[in-house]
């Protein structure tokens, strides 16, 4: 499972000592979809997962990915704005925008992968009156009517073509979590820098590998997520064309916000780059099998005390789900969710069940594992709100 492999880097095309992190022969190829019934569920479109990381730049990427495996329509659901933790850090990193543009200068907003417009509209409201202009692309754009006027959203991947429906005015350019999703990362760092002039302001949001291998998140690695990015690899990427940036963690580390520039011309010979920490990805390789063992172990145990349920139907519990419920004993019950679109759903392939908290209470549900240690405090207090009772909660990467 962890042998060298010889495929090419795609961010810096090193071959020597790559390492594979993770095979899964079939995973969903979508994990933000809800399926209405168990059997479109069972029979969701799938891909395969041969997670590589590089041993040069610590990229890490999965090499059998096929983009025409994906398909971000309408279906497509990842949001996670009833969580008010989450709505926190929407609007930290509205306002980081915010004060990136002197207060005396008006705001126009350009975000690449902007799905439903959400943060254009926040950012909208949080500004004030200092966004002067909104423009998105996304070709799973709905067309709701949730935006401020005169925003605009072009329902069409960004590459080089689009450039010029960029307005002139523009001065800052956002794409958030969209860059993991993309698996030709020349390309789109290359539309990325054409974007870009001496006075724009680049900034991306994207999960943190090293985060995922610290904190052995094998859940974390799924078929959206082709192109997970170090501080390391995403300097690298941007560097290569002619961009300089600053990585700081955000989202209590799972993510970097990346902020970036045209680079000098004196830089790009020998730009600044992160330090190599080849520790966690060692110990991920070497630890996680055992640590699967235990989870399963767990279940097993725990579910002849009563119903197990997930909290968390997204990416996460997705493969949670996916790596422990595909047996005909399947120990996981359900998913709570408290997305509305998804209650009432099945996740892909092991056809769970998506709850609303209230109905996996009254299923008597007594072991309670959370997917994400970010949402620990509301969820207790949810929990504890409506009641649950003897209800035994763990959390996974606490």
């Amino acid at each position: 499972m962890t042998k060298a492999s010889i495929s090419s880097c795609p961010v810096c095309e090193n071959a020597l000592g790559n390492l594979t992190l993770e095979r899964r022969p079939q995973v969903p190829s979508l994990q933000n979809v809800a399926l209405e019934t168990p059997d479109a569920a069972r029979t969701f479109p799938t891909g395969a997962l041969h997670i590589l990381r590089c041993a040069a730049c610590v990229f890490v990427w999965n090499d059998e990915f096929d983009p025409s495996h994906i398909s971000y329509d309408a279906g497509y659901n990842n949001d996670v704005t009833a969580s008010p933790y989450y709505l926190a850090h929407l609007d930290a990193m509205a306002d980081r925008i915010l004060a990136s543009v002197p207060e005396d200068q008006p705001i126009h907003y350009v975000e690449i992968g902007c799905g439903e417009g959400d943060f254009m509209a926040l950012l909208h409201a949080r500004g004030k009156g200092r966004v002067a202009s909104l423009t998105g692309f996304d070709p799973s754009f709905t067309g709701d009517d949730n935006l401020p006027d005169g925003a605009v959203v072009h329902r069409v991947m960004f590459t080089p073509d689009q450039i010029n429906k960029i307005p002139a005015e523009a001065n800052v350019i956002c794409s958030r979590h969209t860059i993991e999703h993309i698996n030709d990362v020349q390309a789109f760092a290359e539309a990325l820098a054409a974007s870009m002039t001496p006075e724009r302001s680049l900034f991306l949001e994207t999960p943190d590998a090293d985060w995922i291998l610290r904190n052995l998140a094998f859940q974390d690695f799924f078929y959206e997520h082709c192109s997970i990015y170090t501080p390391r690899s995403v300097a690298t990427l941007l560097a290569r064309h002619g961009l300089a940036c600053e990585v700081v963690p955000v989202y209590d580390e799972q993510y970097m916000w990346i902020s970036a520039r045209m680079m000098p011309s004196q830089e790009a010979s020998d730009p600044t780059l992160p330090a190599i920490d080849d520790a966690a990805a060692k110990r991920y390789v070497s630890e996680t099998n055992q640590i699967r063992s235990q989870w399963q172990g767990y279940l097993e145990t725990r579910h002849k005390v009563g119903p197990i349920a997930l909290w968390g139907a997204a990416s996460k519990g997705v493969t949670f789900s996916l790596l422990f419920n595909s047996a005909e004993d399947a120990p996981i019950d359900f998913a709570i969710d408290l997305n509305t679109a998804k209650q009432g759903c099945f996740m892909p392939i092991t056809a769970t069940p998506i709850l609303p908290p209230e109905a996996a209470r009254d299923q008597g549900v007594r072991t309670i594992i959370i997917m994400n240690p970010n949402y620990e405090a509301e969820i207790r207090q949810h929990i504890s709100d409506l009641g649950y009772g003897d209800v035994e909660i763990t959390v996974l990467n606490h």
